[in-house]
């Protein structure tokens, strides 16, 4: 007989347990303390229910502890996205709380047990949550010195004119900041022109130290790319950060078990837009607009790079304008195409890593 499937809604401070029977009738639900001794005392609840598979919804994020341990325990935990719960409830009219929540969850994955894994790094590899930690604080240090450099260039724009005749009114702000460098506050002829002059030479040193931090981050992830394994630096047109960053969203490469899912995944697949085909193929598509961004981004800049110096991606795109398709829909298409080939040498890198430990046993 098909055992209960256990379902979780985590919260900041807390998390919801509901157990659901093979038939989606609630057994119990409970709420836990999102601590190490909620984390025991839900393993209790769902150990006495002989619980085997539990969704977790949010595993990434408030739901990344709970999950490991769950995983730690033996557990089969799976991501529920927050969509499929939510037409879990949808489909029953209920409200929204925690239980129910938990609940749904559940149901969700009772409906389709073949969810991806929970999306905790820690449970899927430790060296690959340590990239993630390092590439995500590069990615708050590049934004918040972006953010920075473009109030730099306002504030450039209203100093006083004797100071501002010293400078170009072209290039980047990174360069026209370095040249208040050699500039006396004195020679401001106004208290606002001299207070902005102050703190933007005050801001440089600041900005030399955010930017060497940045280049010691990006030779750390190169370093963990290189104990890693990975091949996806030998693709053309993905560098460290876009590798790292392939990682990272992607976790376990083996819960798409086609090229086709990982496109949709990462919204490079055409969505079937089409009427009157009968029982034939769609005959018309769209672009998907959903999928993950980040990856998404990742490829259209590959695609952009390989475009300029590689003859086979050149080739590829002059022979889809000569079927006719717009420029755009040609870059869609190899974007689909750069999508296979990265899920393929994750895949075999995936496996590679794995022979090892599989040998020795």
């Amino acid at each position: 007989m098909t055992p209960p499937v256990g379902g979780i809604d985590p919260h900041q401070d807390t998390f919801t347990v509901g157990i659901v029977d093979p038939h989606g009738v609630e057994l119990v639900h409970e709420t836990f303390s999102n601590t190490a001794v909620g984390y025991g005392a839900a393993i209790d609840l769902l150990d006495a229910h002989d619980v085997g598979q539990v969704g977790v919804e949010g595993s990434a994020k408030w739901g990344a502890h709970v999950a490991i341990a769950l995983c730690a325990a033996g557990f089969d935990a799976r991501e529920v996205p927050a969509s499929r719960s939510a037409a879990q409830r949808r489909s029953r009219r209920l409200g929204k709380t925690d239980a129910v929540d938990a609940v749904a969850s559940a149901r969700a994955l009772l409906a389709e047990p073949t969810l991806g894994p929970v999306q905790a790094l820690e449970a899927y590899d430790p060296l690959v949550a340590e990239i993630e930690a390092v590439l995500e604080h590069r990615r708050t240090l590049v934004a918040a010195r972006t953010l920075m450099l473009h109030h730099v260039g306002d504030q450039i724009s209203k100093l006083p004119t004797e100071i501002r005749d010293q400078l170009t009114t072209s290039g980047k702000i990174e360069a026209r900041l370095r040249r208040l460098e050699g500039i006396d506050p004195d020679t401001c002829t106004t208290p606002a022109g001299r207070h902005r002059l102050a703190w933007m030479q005050a801001f440089i040193d600041q900005d030399r130290a955010a930017r060497s931090e940045i280049r010691r981050l990006e030779r750390l992830i190169d370093e963990l790319l290189d104990n890693h394994g990975t091949t996806l630096r030998d693709e053309p047109g993905i560098g460290p950060i876009s590798a790292a960053t392939l990682l990272c969203e992607v976790g376990d490469p083996t819960r798409f078990d086609r090229e086709s899912k990982f496109a949709r995944w990462c919204g490079t697949g055409a969505v079937a837009l089409s009427s009157g085909e009968g029982a034939g193929d769609p005959v018309k598509h769209r672009l998907d607009f959903r999928g993950n961004r980040r990856i998404n981004s990742v490829l259209h800049i590959a695609s952009v790079t390989q475009q300029r110096s590689q003859p086979e991606a050149i080739a590829y795109l002059a022979r889809k304008a000569g079927e006719g398709k717009t420029r755009r829909e040609a870059r869609r298409a190899h974007k689909r195409q750069l999508a296979n080939r990265v899920i393929r040498r994750m895949w075999r890198d995936e496996t590679a890593r794995k022979q090892p430990f599989a040998l020795a046993a």
